[in-house]
């Protein structure tokens, strides 16, 4: 899959169908959990930004953060899929925690 998309894997358009994939593979409860998040994080939309501007996207992420989980640039201009994609490895491997209200 890297090699058919690896010319245009770096615009928007091409991050979503690389995504789109991966997020297929969240099991049923990981995606239960994260439309719960981010229904309460941000009322699902995938543009929003917090009123000090700290927190970014469906799932209110972080700059550090969507660093850590290998996200580059800003979160809230990425992909609903890519930030589904990345915020389930958040939960995968470092649990709720970063969700204190809503995880």
């Amino acid at each position: 899959m890297k090699r058919r998309f690896a010319r245009w894997s770096h615009t928007y358009e091409g991050r979503a169908t690389v995504h789109r994939f991966k997020v297929r593979q969240i099991p049923s409860w990981g995606r239960a959990q994260l439309r719960s998040i981010a229904w309460c994080e941000s009322h699902n939309n995938p543009r929003a930004v917090s009123s000090s501007g700290a927190y970014r996207g469906l799932y209110q992420f972080s700059f550090s953060t969507w660093g850590v989980v290998g996200g580059w640039g800003d979160p809230a201009a990425a992909p609903r899929s890519e930030q589904s994609w990345r915020a389930w490895l958040l939960l995968k491997k470092h649990g709720s925690g970063h969700w204190p209200v809503c995880g």
